[in-house]
């Protein structure tokens, strides 16, 4: 198993990739690395649960959201089990379908036992409705019993999706267009939430390996003691 300071640096560089970890957030990793390389470093085991298994990256604010039944939905909603989200837009021409996809294969890889959440926050919340999202999740398949798709404001949509996930969404100017619905530049990364709403891990779901990994670092954190 990677050390704490190997999973750290592999997490931040997927996020600094997105182009959105603030300069405070890598002041602290730098310092964080240095502490842990120090004459002093022991490797950390699953079983002892003195620290935690996963690096912690960033701990979420607050979101005020609705999910796909019309219902509104805040931070408390996902807390008490870890969670998985991701962004996508069910008019995207490009690698939503994939995500999404992804997304549905992990949930149904995951054991009846395991507690996990599933968090999809659309980008275009003028045309995908509440009514939409619902087509959209039976259209792949997605057990909604613990799989929200998301929509709200577009203030909050971005503030989310850029300030507590640190995923990259720019909207595209119609000139930049390559069609009519080429209407966001979204990160494709997905991103692994603690119960206590802390971000702990972020996937390339698209790339070879990512999926597995993802539930291997979920298998560790279920081992933490929250």
């Amino acid at each position: 198993m990677d050390s704490l300071a190997e999973q750290r640096a592999r997490a931040y560089r997927r996020l600094a990739g997105s182009g959105l970890v603030l300069l405070v957030l890598f002041v602290v990793y730098s310092l964080s690395l240095k502490v842990l390389k120090s004459g002093n470093q022991q490797e950390l085991s699953v079983e002892s649960n003195e620290y935690p298994t996963l690096p912690l990256l960033h701990t979420l604010g607050a979101l005020s959201l609705t999910n796909h039944l019309g219902e509104a939905v805040g931070l408390d909603a996902f807390r008490g089990a870890p969670w998985f989200a991701n962004i996508i837009f069910t008019r995207c021409p490009g690698p939503c379908a994939r995500m999404t996809k992804q997304m549905q294969t992990l949930q149904s890889k995951l054991s009846t036992e395991q507690q996990a959440k599933f968090v999809s926050i659309t980008t275009d919340p003028e045309f995908d409705t509440p009514e939409v999202l619902t087509q959209y999740a039976r259209k792949f398949h997605a057990d909604t019993s613990n799989w929200s798709f998301l929509t709200g404001t577009k203030e909050e949509i971005f503030r989310v999706s850029t300030e507590e996930l640190l995923l990259v969404l720019l909207e595209k100017d119609e000139s930049e267009r390559e069609s009519p619905n080429d209407i966001f530049l979204h990160s494709t990364l997905t991103v692994l939430v603690d119960p206590l709403g802390r971000i702990r891990g972020s996937y390339e779901m698209l790339e070879e390996g990512e999926l597995e990994q993802a539930i291997e670092d979920l298998r560790l954190l279920e081992s933490e003691v929250f």
